[in-house]
């Protein structure tokens, strides 16, 4: 266990801290955080609802308080620790954003037949990781392609010399 611990900060140092990709990194972390959180939540207590009157409030209300303030801490702070909290509170909020989109996108207004589980939620979320994971490892991937490329290419030039 030790030793995944040692890998793992040996991997967040070279791939992240290095590169100066802490921000992006915290905001992936959180954004899955808060989707998983909300996902399992809502999927095993549907019937742990918020309701102001006869309105029930959706969290992705929350998600857009969250981003709001978070946008408004990064705009206002010029300390590295107070980005680093408006990165988490800004994942976070992304991610309860993301955990409704289905339910955003497909309530209509007739009858209010909205599908929580819908496939657009699972794809918004599938999307938004692939790009987090463009920004934070395709620098790496990159230089390695360039590597293998210039060591081919290397390699063929000294067969043509022969």
């Amino acid at each position: 266990m030790i030793k995944i611990l040692k890998d793992f900060n040996s991997l967040l140092y070279q791939d992240i801290i290095r590169r100066n990709k802490m921000t992006p990194f915290i905001i992936f972390a959180f954004f899955l955080l808060s989707f998983s959180t909300a996902r399992i939540i809502s999927v095993n207590f549907p019937t742990l609802n918020i309701f102001v009157g006869d309105y029930h409030i959706h969290h992705f209300y929350y998600g857009f308080a969250l981003l709001i303030i978070s946008n408004w801490i990064a705009l206002v702070t010029n300390k590295s620790s107070m980005f680093k909290l408006a990165a988490g509170i800004f994942g976070f909020g992304l991610g309860l954003i993301v955990d409704e989109i289905g339910l955003l996108l497909t309530c209509g207004t007739s009858g209010l037949n909205c599908d929580y589980r819908a496939r657009i939620s699972y794809d918004t979320f599938m999307i938004i990781i692939f790009i987090f994971l463009a920004v934070l490892y395709s620098e790496p991937f990159i230089n390695i392609l360039k590597k293998t490329k210039n060591m081919s290419f290397g390699k063929n030039e000294r067969d043509k010399n022969k």
